[in-house]
């Protein structure tokens, strides 16, 4: 399984919630699934859920830096995913952008975005530079 799109904390200076509250999160929004603990020594990653087995399949992965948490789901699943991941952070002050893995366009997930929300307020990279609209944040 490989990274379609991702959740990241955009501020360099803003986190997410740690590995053990993303895997007790996961396991209370997916009951049934594989809550995985890996060691950031010899994987990329820290934590990394798999969908329970009459779900569609797919795979949530947590980062150690605590910045990006990335999924392989399908656009509609991995848009829930991303609203799920939001609603785990209600301080608005938290920058969260929703993006593929090709940083081809973004959807900045607000508190109480739903996942129709994320799919109709994706920015087209084409159309808006992040390099020039958003160097605070991409760099």
């Amino acid at each position: 399984m490989g990274v379609n799109y991702m959740v990241v904390a955009m501020d360099p200076t803003q986190q997410m919630i740690d590995a053990e509250a993303f895997l007790q999160a996961a396991q209370r929004r997916w009951p049934g699934c594989q809550a995985v603990v890996e060691d950031p020594a010899t994987h990329i990653s820290d934590a990394t859920v798999v969908s329970p087995p009459d779900a569609p399949p797919f795979s949530v992965i947590h980062f150690p830096d605590n910045r990006f948490i990335t999924t392989d789901a399908h656009p509609q699943v991995a848009a829930e995913i991303a609203a799920w991941i939001r609603s785990l952070h209600p301080d608005p002050s938290l920058v969260l952008w929703y993006t593929d893995e090709g940083f081809t366009g973004h959807t900045v997930l607000t508190p109480g975005i739903t996942p129709t929300q994320i799919d109709h307020q994706w920015v087209d990279h084409r159309d808006h530079d992040p390099y020039t609209e958003y160097p605070q944040y991409v760099y």
